[in-house]
């Protein structure tokens, strides 16, 4: 009995590897966000400020030396209507690689959107401390572009240059995006 030469078509050979790379992308759960982007300069900076929240008073007002934030939609739900007063110096980033963060809607639980900010090394260093700070003394930290507070988290130290923003829908991860990216 004679055996062949061993060699297929070409044709073949392709199909093979592509069956192969289709199971392999199966096999695995693709992560939340893609590789952190490459930093880049700012269209608007992106301040955090250790802030106190207080409720405000029966008639609605806020103590002296408290005030409301300005948030990016009525009824944001990143901005309680609570009053709030400034705790130090503010930090301020003026470049970052931006990327996009989204976990679709799982047990019932709706899906998660917000940017993944990336800072370089010299802004990171700020980042850990302005969030070790607020750990520390228990205190929330604003989180502010373009004039107005997209959360008011509270956090745990963040030492490698990376923080997401969260927002309720995509049309808001759009809106923030083009805040930061956009050159007039």
């Amino acid at each position: 009995m004679e055996r062949g030469s061993g060699r297929r078509p070409a044709g073949v050979g392709i199909a093979l590897a592509a069956v192969a790379f289709t199971c392999v992308g199966c096999s695995h759960v693709l992560p939340l966000r893609p590789a952190p982007a490459i930093p880049r300069q700012l269209a608007s900076a992106i301040v955090l400020q250790i802030v106190l929240s207080q409720p405000p008073s029966a008639a609605g007002k806020c103590p002296a030396g408290y005030t409301t934030l300005a948030a990016p939609a009525a009824n944001f739900p990143g901005v309680s209507d609570s009053c709030y007063r400034t705790v130090g110096q503010p930090v301020t980033f003026t470049s970052a690689g931006i990327n996009n963060a989204y976990q679709s809607a799982v047990n019932q639980q709706p899906a998660i959107y917000g940017l993944a900010i990336t800072l370089p090394a010299a802004e990171a260093t700020e980042l850990t401390a302005i969030t070790t700070k607020a750990f520390h003394s228990r205190d929330q930290i604003a989180v502010s572009v373009a004039g107005k507070t997209w959360g008011v988290p509270f956090t745990a130290p963040l030492t490698q240059g990376e923080f997401e923003i969260g927002v309720q829908s995509e049309n808001q991860v759009l809106q923030l995006q083009r805040t930061l990216l956009q050159h007039s």
